[in-house]
């Protein structure tokens, strides 16, 4: 694979969604001078290789995203909405990455083909048997969006649901503290319309023709070059969020909101008939590929109010945490009070808070500045719109490959890591909601290891997990015929 490593700029006009995002039939990137602006642009890549200007890009895809989307472009940001309304409280209107593919759209059961990119969004397959009806009500102009957590983790001929629990734990959740009413965090994972292409393009989503194309091709996600111009001029972007119910309306100008359907495991097996509520953004996953980074940029976005660090614990700064009590008693709490504790499958109730405290404070080195960062990005948003409710979010930090290491056919796990910036012995890059267990770690600990589809596979997906969920066409003999099982319809 060709590494293109140099930044491409022209014009920024702002009159095209293809100018904004980017699009296969047009390759130009926007000008832009390596500070976030609120603009709903995303540059090519960073103005730079170093550990600033990936924080200064990362900020940048974050209000891009989080523009509102275009209802009738998915994937896009409505050029007709101003500065002035980003971030409007109270609004439960999707952003881009919102109109973005959940995971579950593109890898079907039976390797069925993605659905189509402009559809709305249909009921998750997971939800349904859950369902009264055999419809739910839209949640937006793009269609349902369904949240949902399970007490069973195994085999399903629907998509498997233990990738909603928190990776690498066996299954382990996190529940908020009484504040939140005690609810369980939601998880929901998307991808750009580069990375759909490619996997759509290649039929990457049947798993019996992933070996052959991670041998002979590679299997290299889009990072916006001109080799990959077929796909896209962003590369390849994936999402992780999490959310949590909101029954206070008083929080709702803090959050950004949606609406969603949401489902809750419930102890003892089963889980909870599909209900309609607000739920707030509570951790924000973005990773990347662009030509400076080969094996992606890694950032990550949480709340001001999750928790505090362990150097805040003296004197918290906020009056209340969505998962850390103030008053935690060790005689009445559940897990005694006890910091970051894992829950058990089939030990521990759903409804049992757990105490969250972040274990690497916000860096505020000369090398890594994310706090100073963070405060001047908050003063841009707050020209714009005083009251936007992205004044409570927070970038974490962002790993990124010092090493930028292309990835060649037959490639097998692990991975380079590229060097990655911040070394994890210094500085962990880990979300308090997302890894909250697992915070002396960073993402490239684990996504080295991503392979493609299979128990056994060794030939590597290029650092996604999402490859794995891919399935095959199921046959079945009978009366001497081939009969190709049905796939549940997309409504």
């Amino acid at each position: 694979m060709r590494l293109v490593n140099r930044w491409r700029v022209s014009a920024y006009i702002g009159v095209s969604a293809g100018l904004l995002l980017g699009s296969a039939a047009n390759a130009a990137c926007p000008t832009w001078a390596g500070v976030p602006v609120l603009q709903p642009i995303i540059p090519c890549d960073s103005l730079g290789t170093n550990q600033n200007a990936f924080n200064n890009l990362a900020w940048q895809q974050f209000i891009t995203l989080n523009w509102a989307a275009d209802p009738s472009l998915p994937g896009q940001p409505n050029t007709g909405v101003p500065a002035s309304a980003f971030g409007v409280a109270g609004t439960t209107s999707p952003v881009v990455w919102e109109s973005y593919k959940e995971s579950f759209e593109v890898f079907r059961p039976n390797g069925a083909p993605p659905l189509p990119w402009a559809n709305k969004q249909d009921i998750p397959l997971a939800m349904r048997p859950l369902m009264k009806s055999k419809t739910l009500k839209a949640t937006s102009a793009l269609g349902v969006k369904g949240l949902y957590q399970t007490s069973k983790f195994g085999d399903s001929p629907v998509p498997a649901l233990k990738d909603i629990a928190e990776a690498g734990t066996h299954g382990a959740w996190l529940t908020a503290q009484p504040k939140m009413n005690n609810y369980v965090t939601l998880f929901e994972k998307r991808l750009n319309q580069d990375e759909y292409n490619y996997i759509n393009q290649n039929q990457l989503y049947i798993a019996n023709k992933q070996p052959a194309f991670a041998t002979t091709q590679g299997l290299n996600l889009p990072d916006g070059s001109a080799t990959f111009s077929t796909y896209g001029t962003v590369g390849a972007i994936e999402i992780k969020a999490a959310w949590i119910e909101l029954d206070d309306p008083t929080l709702w100008p803090m959050f950004k909101t949606s609406q969603a359907w949401v489902s809750y495991p419930i102890t003892g097996g089963g889980s909870t008939t599909p209900k309609q509520v607000t739920v707030g953004l509570v951790a924000l996953h973005i990773i990347r590929k662009t030509p400076n980074a080969q094996q992606f940029m890694w950032s990550t976005f949480e709340h001001v109010y999750n928790a505090p660090s362990k150097t805040e614990l003296s004197a918290p700064p906020l009056p209340w945490y969505t998962y850390f009590n103030l008053n935690c008693d060790p005689a009445t709490d559940y897990y005694k009070c006890v910091q970051n504790k894992m829950p058990v499958v089939g030990t521990d109730p759903y409804n049992a808070p757990v105490q969250v405290v972040r274990t690497t404070p916000i860096s505020n080195t000369t090398a890594n500045n994310i706090a100073a960062l963070n405060t001047n990005t908050w003063a841009t948003i707050k020209a714009a719109n005083p009251s936007s409710v992205f004044l409570n979010y927070q970038l974490v930090n962002v790993l990124w490959p010092n090493n930028n290491t292309p990835i060649y056919p037959g490639a097998t796990a692990p991975l380079p890591d590229g060097n990655a910036q911040p070394p994890v012995a210094q500085q962990p890059v880990a979300n308090t909601v997302l890894e909250t267990y697992h915070q002396d770690i960073n993402c490239l600990s684990c996504h080295t290891g991503a392979t493609i589809a299979g128990k056994n596979a060794t030939l590597v997906s290029d650092y996604s997990f999402l490859f794995s969920e891919a399935g095959n066409p199921l046959i079945q003999l009978k009366k001497s015929k081939l009969m190709r099982v049905k796939v549940p319809p997309a409504h």
